[in-house]
């Protein structure tokens, strides 16, 4: 089995939090702003903001940059994370087109939040399986298992036909550029 990315599954996390979308959001349709207003547009402060996009750098989705006194941060991706690229194109795609808003990315991103869901998804992308196998094939006991398959459903990741789980179709850019990152 493919060793693990980390980075995918600590970018899924930080993509789950609703106040990082929202900025992010803001940095990609409103490149420039500095860090009071981007909080000021969210309506939280400015040390929140802050804190929230220093996060969403630190996963490589966005360069800071210090022009004079303000601080202002662009969406433009670290090369060294691989995620990086592709998912901000894929959050600008959903953007751009009013297809969805931040729920719908969050919930996707709660699916991968996890390494142990990232690797139920990454053996089930290659063929159906039943918890059994899965289990093998993961290296994880029942219960977990079935925590993480509960999860994986409710956000849209995975489906139980018969005894076998199945990996839903991408139909969602971000879902899309997910599974290519896997």
């Amino acid at each position: 089995m493919k060793q693990l990315n980390p980075t995918l599954w600590r970018t899924c996390r930080a993509l789950t939090g609703r106040t990082r979308l929202g900025l992010l959001r803001h940095v990609l349709e409103q490149p420039g702003l500095n860090v009071s207003q981007l909080a000021k547009h969210l309506e939280i402060g400015i040390s929140d903001a802050s804190q929230e996009l220093r996060r969403l750098q630190s996963r490589g989705l966005l360069k800071r940059s210090c022009p004079g006194a303000s601080v202002v941060y662009l969406p433009i991706p670290d090369p060294q994370v691989p995620s990086a690229g592709p998912l901000l194109k894929a959050l600008q795609a959903t953007w751009d087109g009013n297809r969805s808003g931040n729920e719908v990315i969050a919930l996707l991103a709660k699916g991968l939040a996890c390494e142990r869901r990232v690797s139920v998804v990454r053996a089930l992308s290659q063929h159906p399986c039943s918890a059994a196998q899965l289990a093998d094939l993961v290296r994880t006991g029942p219960d977990n298992l079935k925590a993480h398959l509960r999860i994986l459903r409710e956000t849209g990741w995975v489906v139980k036909t018969g005894k076998a789980f199945v990996l839903r179709p991408a139909t969602h850019p971000v879902q899309v550029a997910l599974l290519k990152l896997l």
